[in-house]
């Protein structure tokens, strides 16, 4: 390295001041240079990676003419390790970037609530547990249809209460899980709530009509209402339900 490269015949350079940037972490810094020059004070160079800066020595020469252009060396001491310090702080900095992104992203969430879309995702999961409920009780109705038909052609009564006993139970507790979600749905929103009211309210005609027809079916068990008779209410009573059980899936659907 020179303080000139190059200078015109019978010109003098008055003062040259020369400043050379060494590697971030450079140490045991030595200056051997063919002729006086003086050292200023070392100063530190930052880039955007830099933690520490970079040594900068400045070197100061008067009346340079040709006979200066002569190389002159420093040798350093360097960490080849700290060859990684800027690829791993660019590698730190993203990564905590990225979580600075995730913790303010979640944060955003919590604190800025939505009461208009946290209730829609309440009565639209209230709602798919009402259908859920209401397709568990239209499966009791088959059940029973099955059950009375069973016990017309086999006269097992005592098989037939027990079946019917066991169903019975089983659509009071989903009767009553879905009152409960009537009345969640309703603190919500009362218009969600009207049509699981009127599955309720169809609910308990069907169940009207089950009564009657079991009513019948112990008549025209016990002999006392004729096989034509019987079957023209039946008839009439399993019109009533088919259109009540069609109803009620209209709704189901609709949820």
């Amino acid at each position: 390295m020179r303080f000139v490269d190059h200078i015109f015949d019978d010109n003098v350079i008055d003062k040259a001041t020369v400043k050379i940037i060494l590697p971030e972490g450079s140490t045991d810094i030595k200056l051997r240079v063919p002729f006086p020059v003086k050292r200023l004070n070392d100063q530190r160079h930052y880039t955007y990676l830099d933690t520490i800066g970079r040594p900068v020595i400045v070197l100061e020469k008067t009346n340079l003419v040709e006979q200066h252009i002569q190389d002159f060396q420093i040798h350093y001491k360097f960490k080849k390790l700290l060859m990684l310090q800027e690829p791993l702080l660019v590698v730190v900095v993203l990564y905590l970037l990225f979580l600075l992104v995730v913790i303010y992203v979640r944060l955003d969430f919590t604190i800025n609530k939505d009461p208009v879309h946290e209730s829609k995702l309440q009565v639209g999961g209230l709602l798919e547990k009402a259908a859920t409920i209401q397709d568990r009780r239209a499966n009791l109705y088959s059940q029973h249809d099955d059950a009375l038909m069973k016990y017309k052609s086999g006269r097992d009564a005592t098989g037939f209460q027990a079946t019917l006993k066991k169903i019975n139970a089983e659509h009071k507790t989903l009767t009553q899980s879905l009152a409960d979600c009537a009345a969640r749905l309703k603190h919500e929103s009362a218009e969600a709530a009207e049509p699981v009211n009127e599955l309720q309210r169809l609910d308990k005609l069907l169940r009207e009509q089950f009564q009657q027809h079991g009513a019948q079916l112990e008549k025209f068990m016990a002999g006392r209402m004729s096989k034509q008779q019987y079957l023209d209410i039946e008839a009439t009573i399993q019109k009533k339900k088919e259109e009540l059980a069609e109803k009620m899936h209209t709704i189901t659907a609709s949820l």
